[in-house]
């Protein structure tokens, strides 16, 4: 429960979401169904006690027709993309295969590394898996990436090689 409560991400998940909520003049309750929720898990959420999925941060992205990273982030598109969470989902496999091959570990000592269990390594491997933010987030920070590269909304920063 700490790290939900400290996330700034989850923070900025709630302001905008009631910020949204004032805006368009429903209910709670109104506004939650709107935009895929029940009311406890809307509750949940404003309150920063949910670690809500991929796919439901992209369905209330598209709802609110805001990108995702203005949801999470106080920031404006740059060079970001706006993508769905099928499409986020799988730049996360892409990555995860790359960084697995590049890692030289057996899938039990990678899934390690990056702290998920082997069964959840396998999903995401596929493309099948649907990880909270937070996992996103410990993920990326284990591989040295950022979250936005890691689910594909930012390009990945390429070192540039030193001269010798």
């Amino acid at each position: 429960m700490e790290d939900r409560l400290a996330s700034p991400h989850l923070e900025r998940l709630a302001k905008n979401l009631i910020a949204h909520l004032e805006k368009s003049g429903m209910n709670k309750p109104e506004f939650a169904e709107f935009i895929g929720m029940s009311g406890s898990q809307f509750r949940y959420v404003r309150s920063r006690a949910a670690n809500p999925s991929i796919e439901m941060l992209a369905k209330i992205s598209a709802k609110l027709k805001t990108p995702l990273y203005e949801l999470l982030e106080d920031c404006q598109l740059g060079h970001r993309r706006n993508l769905s969470a099928k499409q986020m989902t799988k730049n996360l496999s892409m990555i995860l295969k790359r960084k697995y091959v590049e890692s030289g570990l057996d899938k039990e000592q990678f899934a390690k590394t990056i702290g998920v269990s082997l069964p959840q390594l396998y999903l995401m491997l596929r493309g099948d898996s649907n990880p909270s933010l937070l996992i996103v987030i410990e993920i990326a920070r284990r591989l040295g990436i950022g979250m936005w590269e890691l689910l594909g909304v930012e390009p990945m920063q390429v070192e540039e090689p030193t001269a010798r």
